[in-house]
């Protein structure tokens, strides 16, 4: 079978699902390694797959992958992991200008002082307003979404952190980040398990010229030795999910400054309680709530 490009398509794309795994202790790693291509590199996420107990694996690339290939490494990986990969989905992509497309129907988004636009709305932003260009991308966040748009108004909130450092966990487009360093000319340390969103994040940073201000990590959690290297930190950013959040509640605390604070987003109204309750258990209460439609975001600090 060839692997060259179809007509009439624009690459190809591979999804599966893996059930709860303990990803902490790098349950999810062999079937990062199982999407690994000999001939080209693929662009690969995982995020918790909202609406199931799994875990959800998407990859891009150029050309038709061996499908019976990958179903052998599958295999292979959830026998090393004690966990099967399940809902395999190999399609091809149609043609499309995905980022025209997208920037189109993506119109300017207001959070406080924050106007997020994408390149191609023209113009200065509204007077007293901070402007921040993105184009929709690979990497999670342009603004639109409540989660991301509650984390922008809690910063717009915010009096300047200390003199601790600012980290920008999960960071996606590198949205957070931007709008934190645009607000306060402070340096932040933006992190995320995805290489296609650390590499969009330093893009985002040049485009919005704060690219001296921000530095961009790959780290699962806090597992890069960098993100501890820096702490204590004065703000945490943390807009990921519910779950994930819950397991961070202790590194968050150990490396938050003692008067630092924590945004948490991601999360669902009904998963607050569970939220605030890990936190608690780690010494950090919620300080502020900025619910929108059907998410939350949380602002804790200790005290």
């Amino acid at each position: 079978m060839s692997n060259r490009p179809e007509p009439g398509t624009q690459g190809w794309s591979v999804e599966f699902v893996v059930e709860d795994s303990d990803d902490e202790a790098g349950g999810l790693a062999p079937f990062e390694a199982a999407l690994d291509d000999p001939v080209e590199r693929a662009a690969v996420s995982c995020f918790r797959d909202p609406k199931g107990r799994g875990w959800r694996f998407r990859s891009v690339r150029a050309s038709r992958p061996d499908e019976a290939g990958l179903r052998s490494r599958l295999a292979i990986a959830g026998a090393v992991a004690g966990v099967q990969a399940s809902s395999l989905s190999v399609a091809p992509l149609p043609r499309v200008n995905w980022v025209v497309e997208a920037n189109r129907r993506t119109p300017p988004v207001s959070a406080g002082r924050f106007f997020v636009r994408g390149s191609h709305v023209t113009g200065r932003p509204p007077p007293g307003h901070i402007g921040i260009v993105l184009d929709a991308g690979p990497a999670f966040g342009t603004g639109s979404h409540e989660s991301t748009r509650g984390c922008l108004l809690a910063l717009d909130a915010m009096t300047p952190p200390g003199d601790g450092r600012i980290l920008d966990l999960g960071t996606g487009s590198g949205i957070l980040a931007i709008a934190a360093a645009k607000l306060w000319r402070r340096r932040v340390l933006a992190a995320d398990v995805d290489l296609v969103s650390v590499a969009t994040a330093r893009e985002n940073a040049g485009l919005n010229a704060v690219e001296p201000l921000i530095e961009t990590r790959r780290s699962r959690g806090f597992s890069n030795p960098r993100l501890r290297a820096r702490a204590p930190y004065s703000l945490i950013l943390a807009n990921i999910l519910a779950d994930p959040l819950i397991r961070l509640a202790p590194a968050i605390a150990r490396y938050l400054d003692r008067d630092g604070l924590a945004i948490l987003s991601g999360l669902l109204r009904e998963q607050e309680t569970g939220v605030a309750a890990a936190y608690e258990s780690v010494g950090l209460s919620v300080r502020e709530r900025y619910p929108i439609d059907v998410w939350t975001t949380l602002v804790v600090g200790r005290g």
